[in-house]
């Protein structure tokens, strides 16, 4: 057997639920060390991911962590809004989103403040679960699609997006903020609280590929990256499909890692420099695209 890259995987489906809820569309958590788990509120979620890093570095272990959102936006989007990279970007949207204990968040109006800052035009961000939404968020993809009445400086979609589609996978815009198979509000949320853990634990968690460069430096002993799990192969089964999928991601993880695989599924994809670059600066990847 190949020497294994981590000791321990969590995978999690994230959810932008705004009120307490368990089953389909809630958190799921699928652990290699113990049963999977369904968390009601992103708050105790997030405090049980916790608790899991904080035994791993106490045991001198490494811990793989795969989120199932969106961890940048499209090239471009960052000096858009002010910031210089993906990390500008994530400090800007921990600051402003408030997600409070009882799952009550403010994204949609975070949002609506980005529309309205980056000046006249729809969008980007659309999509909302209440009505009215707050002012400059559409609250529905307007006519002709968003590209129609496109006017920024970065494209609808990240480059992951595109080849995941190419792929014949189905792939939302991280600006699409609600409805079927959105990542836009769960992007919002979980980077707010990737953030979080990110100052909490400091060099000890490192955030692939943006810190580790693909798979150029994975000294971290804990690696947060992002996943897709319709691009795994869930089996059919009586369980809530959103637990079904993170079991999949965790049972292609710990096989690939015990293959000696996974170390090719974290390094850099055939692409361009430019497009490599964004990846790294801005956009983000999926492991295993």
């Amino acid at each position: 057997m190949a020497d294994q890259l981590f000791d321990r995987f969590l995978i999690i489906d994230w959810s932008a639920a705004r009120k307490r809820s368990v089953g389909k569309d809630s958190i799921w958590i699928a652990d290699s060390h113990s049963p999977t788990i369904n968390m009601a509120t992103r708050d105790l979620a997030t405090r049980h991911v916790i608790g899991v890093i904080e035994a791993t570095l106490r045991q001198g272990q490494r811990l793989l962590i795969g989120w199932d959102f969106a961890f940048g936006y499209p090239s471009g989007f960052a000096p858009a809004i002010g910031a210089k990279n993906w990390f500008g970007v994530w400090k800007k949207l921990f600051t402003a989103i408030e997600d409070a204990p009882d799952n009550q968040s403010n994204h949609f109006t975070v949002a609506a403040a980005i529309n309205r800052a980056l000046g006249p035009g729809i969008g980007p961000f659309w999509g909302c679960t209440y009505a009215p939404p707050p002012a400059g968020l559409p609250r529905k993809r307007y006519p002709g699609g968003n590209r129609t009445y496109w006017s920024y400086p970065f494209s609808y979609d990240r480059r992951i997006e595109d080849k995941l589609r190419g792929e014949r996978k189905p792939a939302s815009s991280v600006f699409q903020l609600a409805y079927s198979g959105c990542v836009g509000s769960q992007s919002l949320l979980g980077i707010a609280r990737l953030h979080q853990l990110k100052q909490h634990f400091g060099d000890a968690l490192a955030i692939w590929p943006f810190e580790t460069r693909f798979a150029d430096d994975l000294r971290a002993p804990i690696i947060c990256a992002e996943i897709y799990p319709s691009a795994h192969d869930v089996p059919d089964g009586p369980e809530v499909k959103d637990r079904r999928q993170v079991e999949a991601v965790l049972r292609d993880f710990s096989q690939w890692d015990q293959t000696g695989k996974l170390w090719e599924k974290l390094s850099a994809p055939d692409l361009s420099g430019a497009d490599r670059e964004n990846a790294l600066r801005e956009e983000g990847w999926v492991v295993g695209a």
